[in-house]
């Protein structure tokens, strides 16, 4: 090799390895920058002039940090709620939750059994009811207080998603027109913002060639095209209550949901049923799912407490060819109880439940927790003739044979009869039947009235569905607290000392099974009393919020382990780049030196 042609390597060497100094020196400087990707030179670009360097990274391990970042979005936001949710409920064997108040309920109930004729007892009974129906109503407002919460942090996060779309769609533009090579903090930007972005919805990231990238969510929805972005929107329905439920069909919707427009159309991102995932998911499943499934827990007890003690049970009596029962004082909501073999052989169940506004019928059959079970609304506002003429109807729609005998013919007219010739046989005939009075009706007695009717708790359906919030609207029933001795007095005229009607109310508080709805979640279609229910809510609720600290747990452990992937690749290593600033140092000198070496020898030449 000539003089010159190593003057020219060592000139050549000097620039690269000058280049490389700066990329090492950008690296020390980036490693305490969040988002900072480590980088590499990889020697002049295709026009020879311009140093190339190359961001250090993993495609795969990144776009799984994504993923898992949304993940613990998702799980972190449900952990935390349901901590708090398990705060309203309280230690299952804590002595100030739900079931110590049914217990001092049941306990003030017992000793008044001993002394009914106490007016002290009779006031203290009454007093742990009132506790009671606060407790039910306590809770009941922290669990809306928390879907509000939700409805609002939706309404955030939604503002967040916006501007950070903004934000990737004009990162898009400058990358497209700067080009990857000459701002590579473009492309640290750009994935910082995808990183914010799926830990609040989960998303698919496609990279263009100019490092531009086109953001979807996991089903494939728009999000950013290029220097396009679509905008998320939310119409909060703030505040809400118990009854607030999301419904595609948007009259019949009373929380908010979130619109993606872009592109000249919208979508409704919820009507899907698909995964949303990340913090607005999470949020979104607490409001809809996790919280009304509390809430309607909640609604189990206090309607089965407020049944237990007011409905009187109604037995059938025989007649030829069947059964009859007696419907006097028959409440909108209350219901009667079908078992029969129709005349196919087939083995029936019917509830028929008394519904007076015919725009809510038919009734579904969801609304028993018995799955094998046919619902029938029927209106009886026209009297017990026209009604059994709809329940005729009814059941000759569901298994033919039955005979529902017309009451004017058959005196007492407050009678429903049911007849059948074989093969068709009526085996069963119950009612369940709400007293209003707290006196004359029995012994069953309405301790609680629905605060917004300022009656009894019967189940209607004539307005909205009366289960629905009623544990916010229980309260004691003030004719009670006008006469507290009709705890033990039935009739006005019982005895001193009666224990008849206080014995009745521990037994049905005791051993009376409620019924618990489908919306319950995990406890839906279970048997069980009072006391015994409050116990399962609590367990289940605090279940539930160790089982999502444990799912919330693993996840972090699982994005951490991906983090430490990435960074592995990606981040800064200040002994690899000192060590690295060394070698480069020493490849400069070196260079320097066969400079200074080639000057010397042109200098002996030009001496010759």
């Amino acid at each position: 090799m000539d003089l010159f042609g190593a003057l020219s390597n060592a000139f050549n060497g000097l620039n690269q390895t000058q280049d490389a100094l700066s990329v090492v020196s950008q690296n020390v400087a980036g490693a305490n920058q969040p988002g900072y990707v480590r980088r590499e030179y990889v020697g002049k670009n295709s026009n020879g002039l311009n140093p190339s360097v190359q961001r250090v990274l993993d495609g795969y391990v990144q776009k799984q940090l994504w993923n898992e970042t949304s993940s613990s979005g998702y799980t972190s936001t449900q952990a935390d709620y349901t901590k708090q949710l398990d705060g309203i409920c309280g230690d299952p064997t804590g002595t100030l939750n739900l079931s110590s108040s049914v217990d001092a309920f049941k306990n003030a109930l017992a000793t008044l059994q001993n002394n009914q004729s106490d007016s002290a007892e009779q006031m203290s009974t009454l007093s742990s009811a009132k506790n009671l129906a606060q407790k039910l109503s306590s809770m009941s407002g922290g669990i809306q207080n928390l879907r509000n919460n939700t409805e609002d942090a939706i309404s955030q996060s939604t503002t967040q998603v916006n501007t950070l779309l903004k934000q990737l769609a004009s990162l898009n533009a400058q990358i497209n027109t700067l080009g990857i090579q000459n701002n590579l903090d473009l492309l640290d930007n750009r994935d910082a913002a995808l990183s914010q972005i799926s830990k609040l919805i989960s998303i698919s990231v496609n990279e263009q060639p100019n490092g531009s990238v086109n953001l979807t969510t996991r089903s494939g929805a728009s999000l950013v095209i290029g220097s396009q972005a679509s905008n998320l929107s939310f119409d909060s329905h703030a505040p809400l209550s118990a009854s607030s439920q999301y419904s595609s069909v948007a009259a019949q919707r009373s929380v908010g949901t979130l619109t993606l427009s872009g592109n000249g159309s919208s979508i409704d991102l919820l009507s899907g049923g698909g995964t949303i995932g990340g913090q607005l998911g999470g949020l979104v499943d607490l409001r809809d799912t996790i919280l009304p499934s509390a809430q309607s827990q909640l609604d189990d007890v206090a309607a089965g407490l407020s049944q237990a003690l007011s409905n009187r049970s109604v037995s059938s009596t025989v007649i030829n060819g069947g059964l009859s029962i007696d419907t006097t004082g028959i409440q909108s909501g209350n219901r009667l109880s079908l078992s029969y073999i129709d005349s196919s052989g087939t083995a029936q169940k019917v509830t028929i439940i008394r519904a007076d506004n015919a725009s809510k019928l038919p009734l579904a059959d969801t609304i028993t927790s018995d799955p094998t079970d046919k619902v029938l609304g029927v209106d009886f506002s026209g009297g017990l003739t026209a009604a059994a003429s709809a329940i005729q109807a009814d059941l000759n729609s569901i298994g033919a044979g039955v005979t529902v005998v017309n009451p004017s013919t058959t005196p007492p007219s407050n009678f429903l009869s049911f007849t059948a010739a074989l093969p068709a046989v009526v085996n069963g005939l119950s009612a369940s039947i709400t007293n209003t009075n707290i006196q004359g009706q029995g012994s069953a007695l309405p301790v609680f009235i629905d605060s917004t009717t300022g009656t009894p708790f019967t189940g209607s359906f004539d307005s909205v569905d009366q289960r629905i919030g009623i544990s916010a609207r229980l309260q004691l029933n003030p004719a009670l607290i006008s006469m507290p001795s009709a705890l033990v007095d039935s009739t006005g005229a019982s005895p001193s000392g009666d224990s008849v009607r206080v014995n009745t109310l521990i037994t049905q508080l005791t051993t009376k099974p409620i019924e618990i709805n489908l919306q319950s979640g995990d406890l839906a279609g279970t048997v069980s009393t009072v006391g015994n229910f409050v116990k399962q809510v609590l367990q289940s609720q605090a279940n539930l919020t160790n089982r999502l600290a444990s799912v919330d747990s693993s996840q972090s452990v699982v994005l951490s382990s991906v983090q430490g992937r990435f960074s592995q690749a990606s981040a800064v290593n200040m002994d690899e780049e000192l060590t690295n600033l060394t070698a480069l140092q020493n490849v400069y000198a070196a260079n320097a030196k066969v400079m200074t070496t080639v000057r010397e020898m042109f200098t002996v030449l030009m001496q010759l």
